[in-house]
């Protein structure tokens, strides 16, 4: 083999390994971003499930409330009557 062949074959490796590195690297942080991505999604379905929960709870709660100031209105009406009687 000559000087020139050897130069050629040399050369041509080093291009395809710059070439195979940046591919290789473009790939990885592709892969990294999707992983990130694919992780954001879990975590807002996570989140929305229990959103939806707490907005179930706090329409019970309002519901009570509800209740309990209607009570509330009730015990104050039948005091003034207690009241009146005395």
């Amino acid at each position: 083999m000559t000087l020139d062949t050897l130069l050629t074959i040399l050369g041509s490796n080093i291009v395809i390994a710059v070439f195979s590195y940046f591919t290789g690297r473009r790939k990885s942080n592709v892969e990294t971003d999707n992983a990130v991505l694919v992780g954001l999604e879990h975590s807002v379905s996570i989140y929305r499930d229990i959103i939806e929960d707490l907005r179930k709870e706090i329409e019970k709660l309002n519901i009570k409330i509800g209740e309990l100031e209607a009570k509330i209105d009730e015990l104050h009406k039948e005091n003034k009557q207690l009241k009146a009687g005395l």
